[in-house]
């Protein structure tokens, strides 16, 4: 009997090998990083137009991408305890082919059929509270083989995303923002995804002294690095390659300044008639005197910003997961990029005109600096329930361009 019971054993496991094979591991993906940070801007029209010097501005859904201390900063205008603000920016429209674009700045095109970019933002204020979120997606299409007639493509999108909360103190002078920052990728091709995600936490400061024309913030966005989502059994191979392990997006500190130039430019950091009606309630001491709305608080900002991004270990091009050959590792040292922007009330209350430049480092080695040209203008449009208005930004640069639309509320 135990002879044929271990006879019966090897039979079935002869014929079972399946059962073997389910439980060998699956195949591994390869051990880079993909590294999602772009030095090219990804914002609101606003601060596109400004040559991304916005964190020492700070004000606005157009700001808090930037620097989210802006959920808490309220609008001079403001005269209710409670303030909604949204924006919704349509931006990478080209002024040139997109084939010929290098959004890397890696010193040749990219040769990406299509690409898109969009922020959301929503920006809920209760007296010195605020909360709000910010959602950044920009989105390339690369050819899945190297022949130019191919129809198959690889989908990349990254967005980058912000939960936040900010508290003003003081006279407003003072606005603190804690948030969770996060940055996510999907790969897709022929209706199947990969995915990539990872969280961290922000800290923005904004400092706007009373009666001075200037404004000091500061933005601290942390080091995100997210692995690779397996969904059941999904194999790490995309079009015929390997995909990799994961995503790195650099850490970046921001420090901005802001200063008001023309009549009345002391006004610029200037109670709301809310702020100061809650100072007076809570029994605060040395309360600004009451202005009028329309009194001038300066046509002319200035604003310059230094961003400096950190290195990343063990990443590659975004890019590479739609090439044959070898990924080229980026982000091995420290970036600088500074950023400097003006902007023109140059029809009060109805036209604003912006003009901006930054130098953008490249993450592969051996590339020059990019300069870009910015510009833009915002226009009021209506009265209806808010104050609406139209902008536009363009951003120039060698094997780039940018065209971006928006429309959201008159601050």
């Amino acid at each position: 009997m135990r002879a044929l019971a271990l006879l019966s054993l090897g039979v079935v496991l002869g014929l079972a090998p399946g059962a073997w094979a389910q439980d060998a591991p699956l195949a591994e993906p390869r051990s880079e990083r993909l590294y999602v940070n772009t030095g090219v801007l990804l914002g609101s029209t606003r601060m596109v137009a400004l040559g991304g010097a916005y964190v020492g501005i700070a004000e606005g859904t157009a700001g808090f991408a930037s620097n989210l201390a802006a959920l808490a900063h309220r609008s001079p205008q403001l005269d209710k305890d409670w303030d909604v603000g949204v924006t919704l920016s349509w931006l990478d429209v080209p002024l040139t082919s997109r084939l010929r674009r290098d959004l890397d700045n890696d010193g040749a095109p990219d040769e990406a059929p299509s690409s898109r970019q969009y922020l959301f933002g929503l920006l809920l204020q209760y007296k010195y509270f605020g909360l709000g979120t910010f959602l950044r997606n920009r989105t390339v299409s690369y050819r899945a083989t190297a022949e130019d007639d191919s129809e198959d493509y690889i989908q990349v999108a990254v967005t980058q995303s912000a939960l936040a909360g900010a508290l003003a103190f003081g006279q407003d002078e003072f606005i603190v923002s804690l948030g969770i920052y996060s940055a996510q990728a999907t790969l897709a091709y022929k209706k199947e995804e990969w995915r990539y995600g990872g969280t961290g936490l922000s800290l923005d400061l904004l400092f706007r002294p009373q009666a001075r024309p200037y404004r000091v913030g500061i933005s601290v966005r942390p080091q995100v690095v997210g692995d690779w989502q397996r969904k059941d059994e999904q194999e790490p191979v995309l079009a015929g390659r390997p995909i990799y392990a994961g995503l790195v997006a650099p850490a970046t500190l921001s420090l901005g300044v802001s200063y008001r130039f023309g009549e009345g430019a002391h006004r610029y950091n200037r109670l709301s008639p809310a702020a100061r009606r809650q100072l007076l309630a809570d029994g605060a001491l040395n309360v600004p005197e009451e202005e009028a709305p329309d009194a001038p608080a300066g046509n002319f900002l200035v604003s310059g910003q230094v961003d400096f991004i950190s290195s990343a270990e063990n990443a590659v091009a975004l890019r590479s997961v739609a090439t044959f050959s070898d990924p080229e590792p980026v982000g091995q040292t420290v970036l600088i990029q500074p950023h400097l922007g003006a902007e023109h009330d140059t029809w009060p209350g109805r036209v604003r005109t912006r003009l901006g430049i930054f130098v953008e480092p490249s993450s592969f080695e051996g590339q020059v600096p990019r300069p870009h040209l910015t510009g833009g203008f915002e226009v009021f449009l209506f009265r209806y329930w808010e104050d609406w208005a139209f902008s536009a930004s363009f951003d120039l640069a060698k094997r780039y361009s940018n065209v971006g639309f928006s429309v959201g509320f008159w601050r």
